[in-house]
């Protein structure tokens, strides 16, 4: 290091801070930190040499802006005579800096994540850490300011300039159209910035769309918007297949950007494979759980409807007798389930959740049961049929079954079959969905199990409390539902 002292201070003077930091061996990038670098020179003191340079996280100071809150990103800069930090406002020219001699440092320590480090410097009565910061640009500081301290410490004497340092200080001093270099070559494209665009926003092409290539970012935003609509309008298989072409996509663009290959001929500047990697390995998660989502859609497209009709007391019955069965008769197949609506939910996803009337988790009819809540999921096609729906309703849905879960039945891919309002007096329409999916023979056994069922558990609640739901024959032989009014 104290041969390097002098190249170090060249650079400092003609505030080469790319410089700087190829000498260390990693990769210069000014993103985040633009306005603190160009007025880095004037906070420095003079004969101050700046060894290395590194940005991230740190906590809201005492001496931070009042309307900055919580974390902000500050540039750590690693000098002869201090560390020194800076943080500049997002809209106006102010700087906040703050500064910690070097010989008030205990101890600086460093540590590497799986995509970024985070710097330890310890003073004693207090500890600062500067977190979110790239792991390479950790290991230098920590490595750079223990070196310095301990030649600090052995009374370390500046080495006298050599010839050629004095004549190119010389020569810069009386050349007047000496030029600093650049914080960033404008003929470089910043492969880590194109990095976080590519991993948060590629999805739609916005990567595309800034580097040039217009006709990918169009596909892309083509493609969000088929899968959107196809997703939207209930064809999830076809919404899924167009999500994960969308995900290989951005998989190979985040490739192609780590290697260079992205800017075709132009020139890029270096980029952690920590942050690749990480944004790498999302969007291969997002890509194996939408092929496991479609392979799940196209498996659900694919089950037949069982003929089976259950109100919600004979599934809470059920369960509570035997969950084995219950889950063989209940689980993973499509079905018609009736009961009386407690409410109408709009779910995370926007899909809409009906629950049911004498079930709940507080609710004391409900006590000693293994099914304390029925839960109906419709996707956002059905919401027109459900516009009228209101607590009280009848309702009867065609569902795939999905088992009990906490105490928590729940059946999705519902589309509703019958809705008798609250006080309509005419007797509810038979669900066609049984009378054309099953034999006579099993129309037979299907009514007689009903019967056998009125007998043993007329009503869904008690007959005393509120109206609840009876399965019976009607005179035409089809299984018909209807309000209990007793």
């Amino acid at each position: 290091m104290v041969q390097d002292y002098n190249r170090y201070k060249i650079k400092t003077e003609n505030a080469d801070w790319q410089g700087i930091c190829e000498m260390n061996g990693i990769s210069f990038d000014s993103f985040g930190t633009r306005k603190e670098l160009e007025a880095l020179s004037s906070y420095l003191e003079p004969d101050e040499v700046v060894f290395a340079l590194a940005s991230g996280l740190m906590k809201q100071t005492i001496t931070s802006n009042t309307f900055d809150g919580g974390l902000n990103t500050w540039l750590v800069v690693l000098t002869s005579e201090r560390f020194l930090f800076m943080d500049a406002a997002l809209l106006t020219s102010s700087i906040d800096t703050q500064s910690v001699r070097l010989n008030k440092v205990q101890a600086i320590s460093a540590s590497q994540g799986f995509v970024f480090g985070k710097i330890s410097i310890d003073l004693g009565s207090r500890l600062i850490t500067i977190d979110n910061c790239t792991k390479e640009s950790v290991k230098v500081m920590a490595d750079l300011a223990n070196k310095w301290l301990k030649e600090l410490e052995n009374g370390f004497t500046p080495p006298k300039e050599n010839e050629d340092i004095a004549n190119f200080k010389k020569s810069s001093k009386n050349n007047d159209k000496l030029v600093k270099p650049p914080l960033v070559e404008t003929n470089k494209a910043s492969r880590t910035s194109a990095t976080l665009v590519t991993g948060f926003f590629g999805w739609f092409g916005l990567n595309d769309f800034i580097w040039g290539a217009w006709g990918a970012g169009a596909t892309k935003c083509g493609l969000c918007a088929i899968s959107f609509n196809l997703e939207k309008s209930g064809h999830y298989v076809l919404s899924a297949i167009a999500f994960s072409i969308i995900c290989i996509w951005v998989f190979c663009d985040l490739a192609n950007i780590y290697d260079g290959s992205y800017f075709k001929d132009k020139p890029s500047s270096a980029v952690s494979s920590g942050l690749t990697g990480f944004f790498s390995l999302l969007y291969l998660i997002l890509l194996i759980g939408n092929i496991a989502g479609t392979w799940t859609e196209y498996s659900d497209e694919s089950i037949k409807d069982s003929g089976k009709l259950a109100s919600i007391r004979e599934i809470v019955d059920t369960y509570n007798q035997n969950e084995a069965a219950a889950d063989r008769t209940f689980d993973g197949k499509r079905l018609t389930i009736a009961g009386v609506i407690r409410s109408v939910e709009k779910d995370f996803w926007g899909d809409y959740v009906v629950k049911f009337e004498g079930l709940g988790p507080f609710n004391i009819l409900n006590l000693g049961n293994k099914v304390s809540e029925i839960e109906l999921t419709f996707p956002k096609k059905e919401s027109n049929k459900l516009l009228d729906a209101r607590k009280g309703d009848l309702i009867a849905a065609n569902c795939i079954g999905r088992g009990l879960s906490a105490g928590t039945y729940s059946a999705d891919k519902c589309k509703v079959t019958t809705i008798r309002k609250k006080n309509e007096k005419k007797e509810v329409r038979p669900v066609q969905t049984v009378q054309n999916t099953i034999t006579p023979n099993r129309q037979a056994n299907q009514n007689q199990l009903a019967r056998n069922q009125l007998q043993a558990t007329p009503s869904i609640q008690d007959e005393k409390t509120k109206p609840g739901i009876l399965i019976r024959e009607s005179k035409s032989g089809k299984i018909v539902i209807q309000e209990n009014k007793k």
